[in-house]
């Protein structure tokens, strides 16, 4: 507070100096007393600000009333009588009756709407209904999940009331001395209506707007239709030549400049200040921080953003200055490795990046197969950007190295002019096959043979390595990992030490690093390798369908574990086998397995009966669908047999196209069961570290942002591993926020490093022209939502991240569905209707646009920039993954 010498305690004036207050009468260290609303309200009325006349009923009342079990308050008669006189010694006309919550009016939550007002109360009966209504909205199941979805405890929390005099208003509305869309500070948005401003708080009206600099000078206004005004008396429908007017005059709009100013250098913060316009001037109604939803999140966002360009910047040099990097641009895509890991926890990219690089089952598979890994790719291969995992791109072309020399700079090249070719590079973009005549031109005679006698060489290996190593899986490899699993799932880590659990998870992350993972990598590399050779002989005998050919050709795969799921789940469902017989084989897997935070199905007891109910909800069938797809590869298959014989394509060559489309075919399949029996020991890891959780007293997902190096640490300091920890959540959380707002790019340029974190640009088919209430920009579907019939438990199961929720008006009860959508609009509403409010909270984008119901249809694509106003139809597109 700013002026401490002005909250000297004076004499209260009578015997209810605990249950009943004046307004003007509140002092410092009454906030206990009468909540966050009256205490700003009577810290105002002292320094001469003009606040109406009333009186606080303080939380003392509240304490002293009585609540039955079915959350229903009376208030004791003896305390009724006290209200009364005081209501009666002002001989007030008419009242206003508002909530005053010790929890209330934060500077990270505004709890605009969450407790009941109520507005021209005029009789004795009617006060004490309204103070009791106020009550019970305390406990109020919205206002209970409210504070749940913030963090908050409700143990302590308690309501005073608010009586004062009702206002005979003019205009109202609401100034911020901040501007919370634009996020400036030198400018103030000022947003008002004819008469009292009950309209434009709950979201029935949008209201003018006046953005205005400090010294009151307007920069922009939008003045809206006003068919009617509120008043004590009830709403009154206005005259046709006044509807259009602005509802505040240049000389008001400075004031309200001037008042806003004070108040804020007052509190020392930017203010939300409701506001009424009288015949004798400005009242001041009520002042609360301005909620610091999105605008802290914007700041908080840049400046990791920052964080992350500048040590990106460093990570680069300092590749180069140890050989890792070419003098050359670095280039980071993140192509299939976001799908596989979309904004990790630190133990999930760490345990990635720990088993498959710097000397994990990337360099140790691929050397068994023949590739000539070098140093140089032994570290830096892959990079957690803003949160959001890439690969470096010449470290990853280094990967595929035969021993020929690589033309580095030239995949550089053509990646900057399109970057489309970092997108899964390994299938048609890095050199993997090299005729005789382009190595004789690239190196001449002699080299040019040397270097295409290497190259048979190696493929002479990769299909020896195709024809054997099945065999050998089957035969060594799947037994040693099926009894490995059998023996460690037995394992009881409740009776082992902290320090025992740790070498368990070292042992556990060893045996995936120097074993699983080198058997994945080679599958997967023999799976791709054959894939690229046949697709580009495929394309070369059919050019116009060959791609639609390929994915034919690679469907309905047999032998994988993961296509035996699909069996096994079905003789479940038909009582073919238990649950426990289920779970016992594919209780490990999740929704993503390499998210080791993320629940395993055998952690869930009810998932299988979610899934049970859904598979009996649907004709679709498992098994019939993998059958129908074996028939459609089958057909394909004998399609370009006959094809290519009617064709008059020599055998041999057609004999070597189906021999390699056999390996091919082989170790997809077979890729995915390692990945199967890879998955199971995340899940043996998954299991210790939330023991290890249980054990040090942390919070079960504590472990899960530490990288697996810090576990030594952990062990030797909880305290410190737990503040970590807490750090790492909120990275997370700005991670997933720019997740939210589509700002990493796919392919990230080191020239052009600034543009991480930026909202792409994307071209719009049609534009729409709303009103801005919540900044930042986001890419998503449309969800129309209709609020009268509207089931939360079950939208918020179908409701996605990427979805923008579209409503008429957005009601309090919605405040869970606003949170985990990317964006809103709604029709009618304002800077500081309830839903503007949440969805700055929430930190997504929100724009009011009239009709926006029948704008748009269910499922299309938008682009909501909640800075400008606009929403944007993109034809034809899909949301950015």
């Amino acid at each position: 507070m700013g002026h401490p010498q002005l909250f000297q305690s004076e004499a209260r004036e009578s015997q209810d100096t605990a249950l009943i207050l004046d307004l003007a009468a509140i002092r410092e260290g009454d906030l206990p007393l009468v909540g966050r609303k009256a205490f700003n309200l009577g810290l105002m009325a002292e320094i001469g600000l003009p606040v109406p006349r009333g009186f606080v009923i303080t939380t003392e009342v509240f304490k002293a009333s009585v609540r039955s079990p079915c959350g229903e308050i009376e208030i004791p008669a003896d305390l009724r009588e006290r209200i009364i006189a005081a209501y009666r010694a002002r001989d007030f006309q008419g009242v206003a009756v508002r909530s005053s919550a010790t929890l209330e009016d934060l500077p990270q939550a505004s709890f605009a709407g969450i407790y009941i007002s109520h507005l021209n109360v005029s009789s004795e009966e009617e006060l004490l209904q309204a103070v009791e209504a106020c009550y019970c909205s305390l406990w109020a199941p919205a206002s209970a999940s409210y504070r749940t979805s913030l963090g908050l405890e409700a143990d302590g929390a308690a309501m005073a009331v608010i009586v004062q005099e009702m206002i005979e208003a003019q205009a109202g509305g609401v100034i911020y001395t901040f501007d919370p869309v634009t996020l400036r500070s030198d400018e103030l948005l000022i947003n008002s209506v004819f008469g009292l401003s009950e309209p434009l708080v709950s979201g029935q009206v949008s209201g003018d707007l006046f953005q205005v600099d400090r010294s009151g000078c307007l920069i922009k206004q939008r003045i809206t239709g006003k068919p009617f005004m509120s008043t004590p008396r009830g709403e009154v429908s206005l005259p046709e030549g006044s509807k259009g007017l602005p509802s505040l005059t240049p000389e008001q709009i400075r004031s309200l400049v001037e008042h806003g100013k004070a108040i804020e250098a007052f509190f020392g913060s930017p203010q939300d200040i409701e506001f009424a316009v009288t015949q004798e001037g400005i009242t001041i109604l009520q002042a609360r921080p301005i909620t610091i939803g999105t605008e802290c999140l914007d700041v908080k966002i840049e400046r990791y953003r920052q964080k992350e360009i500048e040590r990106l910047k460093k990570r680069i040099r300092e590749l180069r200055r140890r050989g890792k990097l070419t003098p050359s641009e670095a280039i980071f895509s993140s192509s299939n490795i976001a799908e596989l890991l979309p904004t990790p926890t630190p133990m999930s990219f760490g345990i990635f990046s720990y088993i498959f690089a710097d000397e994990g089952g990337i360099q140790r598979g691929r050397r068994q197969l023949g590739y000539a890994l070098g140093d140089e790719t032994s570290e830096g291969l892959f990079e957690l950007i803003c949160g959001h995992p890439y690969f470096n791109l010449e470290i990853d072309a280094r990967t595929f190295s035969i021993g020929i020399p690589l033309d580095i700079e030239g995949y550089i090249d053509r990646v900057k002019a399109d970057p489309h070719h970092a997108n899964y590079p390994e299938l048609g973009f890095y050199e993997q096959g090299w005729s005789l005549e382009d190595l004789v031109v690239r190196f001449g005679p002699d080299a040019g043979s040397r270097y295409h006698e290497q190259f048979l060489e190696f493929l002479r290996g990769m299909a020896r390595h195709g024809r054997e190593y099945p065999d050998h899986f089957t035969e060594e490899v799947e037994p040693h990992l099926q009894r490995y699993l059998e023996e460690e799932r037995d394992v009881d880590l409740t009776t082992f030490s902290s320090r025992e659990i740790g070498e368990k998870i070292h042992a556990y992350l060893e045996h995936l690093r120097t074993f699983s993972c080198d058997y994945f990598v080679i599958a997967a590399r023999l799976a791709f390798f054959f894939t690229e050779r046949i697709k580009k002989k495929i394309l070369r005998f059919f050019p116009e369908e060959g791609q639609c050919l390929v994915g034919d050709l690679l469907r309905g795969l047999e032998g994988s574990r993961i296509a035996r799921q699909a069996v096994d789940l079905t003789r479940y469902f038909r009582g073919g086998i238990s649950s426990a017989e289920f779970l016992r084989e594919y209780g490990h897997l999740a929704s993503n397995e390499l998210e080791i935070s993320l629940p395993r199905l055998a952690d869930d007891p009810w998932a299988l009966e979610r899934l049970a109910k859904e598979f009996k909800g649907t004709a679709r069938d498992p098994l019939q669908i993998f059958r129908q797809q074996a028939r459609r590869r089958k057909k394909a298959e004998d399609g370009i047999r006959r094809r290519l014989k009617q064709a008059g394509t020599r055998s041999e060559i057609a004999q070597e196209l189906f021999r390699e489309l056999k390996i091919a075919q082989r170790f997809l399949s077979l890729r995915e069961t390692i990945k199967f029996y890879l998955v199971a020991e995340y899940a043996l890891i998954r299991r210790a570290l939330t023991i290890l959780a249980e054990r040090l007293e942390l919070r079960p997902e504590d472990p899960f942002y530490l990288y697996p190096a810090e576990i030594p640490e952990l062990l030797m300091n909880s305290k410190a591993a737990r503040e970590t920890a807490e750090q790492r959540r909120e990275e997370r959380r700005l991670a997933l926020a720019l997740a939210k707002r589509k700002g990493m790019p796919k392919v990230i340029f080191e020239s052009t490093l600034d543009e991480i974190g930026r909202t792409p640009r994307i071209e719009a088919s049609s534009e729409f022209q709303g009103t801005p209430v919540s900044s930042g920009v986001a890419v998503g579907t449309v969800r129309i939502l209709d609020p009268d019939a509207l089931s939360i438990p079950g939208t918020l199961d179908e409701l996605g991240n990427n979805d923008v929720i579209v409503v008429r008006a957005a009601n309090l009860g919605m405040f869970l569905l606003i949170r985990e959508a990317a964006g809103l609009i709604m029709e009618t509403g304002g800077i500081l209707a309830h839903g503007a409010c949440l969805a700055r909270e929430s930190g997504i984008p929100a724009v009011v646009l009239e009709n926006a119901t029948v704008l748009f249809s269910e499922g299309s694509v938008v682009k909501i920039d909640g800075g400008s106003g606009k929403v944007s139809v993109l034809a034809g597109q899909d949301v950015p993954g």
